[in-house]
């Protein structure tokens, strides 16, 4: 059976559930492979389709579609999964930015943290958690810290502007993240 898109397009943006249920079944498996090949997950290939296709129906009297509607259900797959391949990306490097790749080892080897730390640290309770760490920090260890991890300073830079060693700058980024890490272990 030849499903008519376009015509189902023109029921859905009437408010018919049944065409988008419709064309729901005709495409997911087609556009959740499509979303895949760009994301490389196929959780997050689901989750893609599902965030279109509720946009589509939330949005179905203000969308103009020019042209087919299968060619812009699958061109707004291929936007939204580049936006959620972009929002991961942007998500690790600020991390990288908090954390360096030696460091992040040292502290998921130590205390044994799982795969979901990435997504905790962004999450607002954790925010918050993180900065009261970094308040109670000691004045020249929360100095060091944030010079290193959000001024980008290298150990060598911090340690001439504060007038100490290299090593003593390397221990205050040392106890900083491990009392990070010890309060978000403590958090799950």
């Amino acid at each position: 059976m030849n499903l008519d898109f376009d015509l189902c397009w023109q029921k859905i943006q009437n408010g018919e559930e049944y065409a988008l249920e419709k064309v729901y079944k005709a495409t997911f498996r087609s556009l959740v492979y499509y979303a895949s090949e760009i994301t490389g997950q196929a959780h997050l290939a689901e989750e893609v389709v599902q965030d279109v296709l509720l946009k589509i129906w939330q949005n179905r009297s203000e969308l103009s579609i020019k042209g087919s509607f299968k060619a812009y259900l699958f061109q707004s797959v291929h936007n939204h999964a580049l936006n959620v391949i972009r929002q991961q990306k942007t998500r690790k490097e600020s991390v990288n930015l908090l954390i360096s790749e030696k460091t992040w080892k040292f502290i998921s080897d130590t205390y044994d943290l799982n795969d979901n730390l990435i997504d905790r640290i962004f999450s607002d309770e954790t925010e918050v958690i993180i900065e009261q760490i970094i308040k109670k920090l000691p004045e020249q260890c929360r100095k060091v810290f944030l010079m290193s991890r959000f001024e980008s300073l290298k150990n060598k830079e911090i340690a001439a502007q504060l007038g100490l060693s290299e090593n003593t700058v390397k221990t205050h980024i040392y106890r900083a993240l491990q009392k990070i890490a010890f309060a978000l272990k403590k958090e799950k």
